[in-house]
């Protein structure tokens, strides 16, 4: 009897050796939490050119929202490769493709310059996380473009007859062409683009016509038509 109670209990202690082995040590190391990437960029114009407070940002669905502040130095506007003008305090919504965007406070001294100084320009990138951007960019050899103007009074249509006035505005659509939305789903102007054997060969754009409708600002056409 002592003989088996003697093999009960070594096999036990054995059993409980294993269990013990097979706990993993505690690391005491925290869980890393991804930081999420901020919303607006932080752009700050000084004396020593651009400085950029965020240098990776997510857009919203209405595009990419920058906040622009004046530090030090002569007063500056801000401006992309496509564009700007921007003030310290106004509504910034740029409509620029995700990716590496290039921005930069420009003073007058820097536009007077020949040619004008980019040289204190910043590199932000755009980060689509969210996949809100659906491709603009048109492709072609030969291309073409139409600006329309209207009066005080001009009425455009609703959201809801946007895609078949698209589709009128693109001439020449064929069975199997695809007219959808483009750019950021809540972007101004909107945006549809023409997509014909994988490729986008058109963007139409609409502006707001005060009124609650959409009024066709014109037409990019790269089918070499």
């Amino acid at each position: 009897m002592r003989t088996l109670l003697a093999i009960g209990a070594v096999a036990l202690a054995v059993a409980g050796c294993g269990e013990a082995r097979s706990v993993p040590p505690a690391s005491g190391a925290s869980p890393v939490v991804p930081q999420a990437l901020p919303d607006v960029a932080v752009v700050a114009c000084t004396a020593d050119g651009t400085r950029l407070l965020t240098p990776e940002v997510k857009p919203q669905p209405d595009g990419i929202h920058v906040e622009l502040r004046q530090r030090s130095g002569a007063p500056a506007t801000l401006s992309t490769d496509q564009g700007g003008g921007w003030k310290p305090g106004e509504n910034i919504v740029m409509t620029e493709a995700p990716g590496d965007l290039r921005l930069g406070c420009m003073t007058d001294a820097d536009w007077n310059a020949d040619p004008p100084d980019h040289s204190g320009w910043v590199t932000l990138h755009v980060d689509d996380v969210d996949h809100l951007w659906v491709d603009d960019r048109t492709v072609g050899d030969t291309c073409s473009g139409s600006a329309i103007d209207y009066g005080v009074d001009a009425r455009g249509v609703s959201l809801g007859d946007l895609p078949a006035d698209a589709r009128k505005a693109f001439d020449g659509v064929e069975p199997d062409d695809v007219v959808e939305l483009a750019g950021y789903p809540r972007q101004q102007p909107i945006e549809y683009r023409l997509v014909h054997d994988g490729a986008v060969r058109s963007i139409a754009r609409y502006v707001d016509d005060g009124h609650g409708g959409w009024l066709l600002n014109g037409v990019d056409d790269c089918r070499g038509r």
